[in-house]
């Protein structure tokens, strides 16, 4: 008898370039997670709430009120999830935009354009149990 599959990985993506998310949804489905995508601050909080994630990928420019600093820090702050690996995938790429991201309690900032083998390398590091990049705070 064989044992049931484990169930998927779920990963948020948050991206207002549909674009970036259709391609991310793409490459990380065809690795066999489950990613469920926003196209602002809002709908992600509104999907943290009524669902559960292994994995946040968010962009700093979003639109509306909630940047991707602003949820990453939403992120850390609730019980619930503070203790999801976030990564930041985005075009902002000066260091500052990196500091920025780090204050806000990320574990990786990725800056586009990424190639999709360092991607789904780095997504499957947090994801894995055995992978060297588990979250920190999981460690606790």
């Amino acid at each position: 008898m064989s044992t049931p599959a484990a169930a998927p990985k779920r990963i948020l993506a948050v991206d207002d370039d549909p674009t970036a998310l259709a391609a991310v949804r793409q490459i990380l489905t065809q690795q066999g997670y489950e990613v469920t995508t926003a196209p602002d601050g809002d709908a992600a909080i509104a999907l943290l709430e009524s669902e559960t994630f292994d994995l946040a990928l968010l962009d700093v420019g979003l639109p509306g009120l909630v940047s991707g600093y602003d949820l990453c820090r939403g992120i850390r702050q609730d019980p619930r999830v503070r203790d999801i690996p976030v990564i930041f995938l985005t075009g902002h790429g000066m260091v500052m935009d990196e500091k920025q991201g780090e204050d806000a309690g990320s574990d990786l900032y990725l800056v586009k354009p990424v190639l999709a083998s360092r991607l789904i390398n780095m997504v499957g590091m947090f994801l894995s149990p055995q992978g060297p990049l588990r979250s920190k705070r999981r460690a606790k």
